[in-house]
């Protein structure tokens, strides 16, 4: 019996790794992410930048103009990792998570002229 229980602890220790989690860490080297991008590069006339964030406990996606010349109303859409629009919120929700939740998220990237 201890025979069989080595090598399955043996195998149970070496497969299970943090190596083994890509979590979200490559999202921006993805084909979706530079799409994403390029829509923004299209037309710069308006500073608009990708923010990387936390909503429900998943990490998103998201643009969000940043220009100062510029006064509107936020409906922010979340992608997650794989590009998936996983929440679109009124302009109410995104007023309180810019608000609340927000002031952690990164800007990873700006479109601007």
């Amino acid at each position: 019996m201890k025979k069989i229980l080595v090598p399955i602890a043996c195998l149970l220790f070496f497969s299970c790794s943090d190596d083994d989690f890509q979590g979200c860490t490559n999202a921006e080297s993805k084909t979706w992410f530079n799409e994403f991008k390029a829509e923004l590069d299209a037309d710069c006339s308006l500073q608009v930048s990708i923010f990387k964030g936390n909503y429900n406990g998943e990490t998103v996606y998201y643009q969000l103009i940043t220009d100062p010349r510029v006064n509107f109303q936020a409906m922010l859409e979340f992608y997650n990792c794989d590009g998936v629009v996983v929440a679109n919120l009124t302009a109410e929700e995104s007023n309180e998570y810019l608000t609340e939740q927000a002031e952690n998220d990164e800007k990873i990237y700006t479109c601007s002229e």
